[in-house]
């Protein structure tokens, strides 16, 4: 059984840590006990215990069915404290508490197609989903958008598990790279569901548009 308090959070130790960009890190996390995790559906996110006051959520990176968690988190200049605190003292080797998995956005897998749209750090939740989507063979795209390449993370890993549905925006890419939601919508097939993450105002603009 997995490592837990009476409240059901897990005591967990970070197997590796990777800093993709010089604002993203990546975390994976196991159980200290060695003990499987919690199952998580894509879509899902964890509170974070960094500190008896500081609790925050992240979403789940990768696939489900994953032996682990793994979190990319952004070093965000206007955080109030989390991820800073987590940049700062989380490296390998380092315990952490974290909550359960939860799901407030779930992915339908019965959707003729399905848009997958994450800005910045918003990618994360998306990666979870185009897994489950390309495991049970669904039709999908993934519309990564980040000011630069050099500001995105997992793009390696995107680029060899998504290949072609992979479409990357980057803002210093000029006009024809920028995002088009009103055009995504208008070409996609009956039946489509469109997903997005990221900032508030980038997530209004592009629900808006579509």
């Amino acid at each position: 059984m997995t490592s837990t308090t009476s409240n059901s959070v897990i005591d967990a130790v970070v197997t590796r840590r990777e800093d993709q960009t010089d604002e993203i890190a990546v975390f994976e996390l196991a159980a200290v006990d060695g003990s499987p995790l919690p199952v998580f559906e894509a879509g899902a996110h964890i509170d974070v215990i960094v500190a008896p006051e500081l609790i925050r959520q992240y979403s789940l990176s990768n696939a489900p069915g994953s032996a682990g968690y793994r979190l990319g988190i952004l070093n965000d200049p206007g955080s109030r404290g989390g991820s800073r605190q987590i940049h700062a003292s989380l490296e390998e080797g380092s315990r952490v508490q974290v909550g359960v998995p939860r799901n407030h956005f779930p992915l339908d897998m019965d959707a003729t197609h399905s848009l997958l749209i994450g800005g910045g750090i918003g990618i994360t939740p998306m990666i979870a989903m185009a897994y489950a989507l390309k495991a049970a063979g669904k039709s999908f795209e993934l519309h990564y958008c980040s000011r630069s390449e050099s500001k995105a993370a997992f793009l390696a890993e995107l680029e060899r598990e998504f290949g072609e549905r992979l479409v990357l925006h980057f803002d210093n890419a000029g006009e024809a790279a920028r995002l088009d939601p009103q055009g995504l919508c208008r070409a996609a097939p009956s039946g489509t569901h469109l997903y997005v993450c990221g900032p508030s105002g980038f997530m209004d603009w592009v629900i808006d548009q579509a």
